[in-house]
This record gives structure tokens, sequence and C-alpha cells, in this order.
């Protein structure tokens, strides 16, 4: 007798189980969003001397000016940065790097504006220091950034100070870095 109690409770028990399991199951639902997939931009900054709007060539790595620099004397140098990216805007920074020879780096100055596509108007501010400044870190060259598949003119200026007396020469890199901005 009291195996068929437990028996009929085992039951009762396993009905009342089925039924919420059966409820729950009527009153619930599961969506799914598959396949999901991002990727980050392409990121691709080159760099032209040549006159880049008549079809001038832009690569990675462009071999820059040779000339001589008297003190107090200042040269220019128009270049075009580009930004080849198809969906990446660009804030542009410039670092000085491999610096060699005989003068003083802190006797070179070099400076960077931002021009119009004619290289006669500025269109942002200029940013300037001297070449054992430029060493230290990556300095912002400001505004403008360059939007994706953009491409921004810049007239570098060298300047070797009036207080130099000896003859040498001096050789540096400058390394221009795109980081993407928001």
């Amino acid at each position: 007798m009291i195996k068929r109690i437990i028996l009929s409770l085992l039951i009762i028990a396993g009905v009342s189980a089925s039924g919420v399991t059966a409820t729950k199951a009527l009153l619930s639902d599961q969506a799914t969003l598959t396949a999901n997939t991002f990727s980050t931009g392409t990121v691709d900054l080159k760099i032209s001397t040549s006159q880049a709007l008549s079809g001038g060539t832009f690569v990675d790595q462009k071999v820059g000016f040779t000339d001589k620099v008297l003190p107090g004397q200042t040269i220019s140098e128009l270049l075009w940065l580009k930004n080849s990216s198809s969906d990446v805007d660009f804030a542009i920074a410039a670092q000085a790097a491999s610096i060699s020879g005989e003068l003083n780096p802190a006797d070179v100055t070099v400076a960077f504006t931002p021009m119009d596509d004619a290289g006669t108007t500025a269109v942002g501010s200029t940013v300037s220091h001297t070449l054992d400044v430029w060493v230290t870190s990556p300095t912002s060259l400001g505004t403008p950034n360059i939007i994706h598949g953009d491409k921004q003119r810049y007239k570098m200026e060298v300047t070797l100070a009036s207080s130099v007396s000896s003859a040498g020469s001096i050789i540096f890199d400058f390394i221009f870095t795109g980081t993407q901005t928001p």
C-alpha cells in the first residue's frame, strides 16, 4: 500500500513537472542574430613631392631634397600626403628620425605648413621645431585632417641658424604618421 502511495506521488510529481515544462515552452521563444562580422578600416598613407594634381605618383617612401643651406637661410620643399584609405580619416603627425652629420640638430629648424592645392596659400597653422625637438616624439601637424581618399599639400621649410660658423652637413628623415580620427 505504501508502495502504491509513493508510486502515485511520483506519477503526480512527474505529470506536474511535465505540465510546468510544457507551459513554459509554450510561453517562451528565441530569435538569433547570426553572422556578426566587422573589420577595421584600411590604413594607407602615401607621399609625393611631384605635382600630385597632374598625376604625380604617391609612394610609401620618397627621397627629399638635397641642397646647400647657408647660415640664416631657409629653403622650402612642397610635398603631398595622401590618405589612400577608402574608409579612414587621418590626423597627421611628423617625427624626425635617423639624424646624422656634423651639424648640431639644435641649429636646424624645420617647419610644416598645410597649403592649398596650388601651394601658395596656407590653410592651417605652421608647426615648427628644431630637429632635436622633432626627434623626441611625433608632433601633430594640426588641421586640416586628411579625409579618406583625399590628399593634403604641405610646405616644409628648413632653416639653418645664423650662428652656425663651421662647414658641415646633416642628414635626417621625417616619418609621417596618419592616425585614425573619429
